[in-house]
């Protein structure tokens, strides 16, 4: 079991003991949160679905992200990463808490924006909590095999599972 599997069993057992239901809202990881959490048996219970927004059209559609904010300051952003966090629970009753998640993995973005992510965790009825993360350049385990999105992506589902369940702890 690779290191973002066990993490989705982690927050599994978290889930599980807290009770509390997940969305998620997810831009550059493209599903892959919920994919990966969607492996552990018996996570239905907790695990209400996901909102893959990978286009800005999809955000402002789907999340009721403002359009302007796609605009400027643009879908890389803090305001982007809160409102997908707000959306996705409007739309999900369910759901106690969720998470999104923004960003551009590469290649070929902007040298500001490469491997900037936004990441928000919203508890429903509490300020959402927003992090800025600028994933590494170079992995060790990367190569023409394992090219850097596919190891800053596995990176950053670890990361977004560890904070989710940081947050759940708290």
């Amino acid at each position: 079991m690779n290191e973002h599997q066990q993490a989705a069993f982690t927050l599994a057992e978290t889930l599980q003991q807290t009770g509390q239901k997940i969305v998620f809202a997810e831009s550059c990881t493209c599903g892959l949160l919920a994919s990966t959490l969607g492996r552990v048996p018996g996570i239905s219970l907790y695990l209400c679905g996901s909102a893959v927004t990978y286009q800005n059209e999809t955000k402002a559609r789907w999340l009721g992200v403002d359009r302007d904010v796609l605009v400027d300051p643009g879908p890389v952003s803090e305001i982007v990463a809160r409102q997908m966090v707000d959306g996705v629970l409007r739309e999900t009753p369910q759901a106690d808490l969720a998470a999104s998640v923004t960003g551009h993995l590469g290649p070929n973005a902007e040298e500001e924006l490469d491997g900037v992510v936004y990441i928000g965790i919203g508890l429903r009825n509490e300020p959402v909590v927003i992090e800025r993360i600028v994933l590494p350049n170079e992995y060790p385990h990367c190569s023409e095999e394992m090219p850097l999105r596919i190891c800053r992506i596995e990176d950053l589902v670890c990361m977004i599972f560890n904070m989710i369940r940081e947050r759940l702890s708290q």
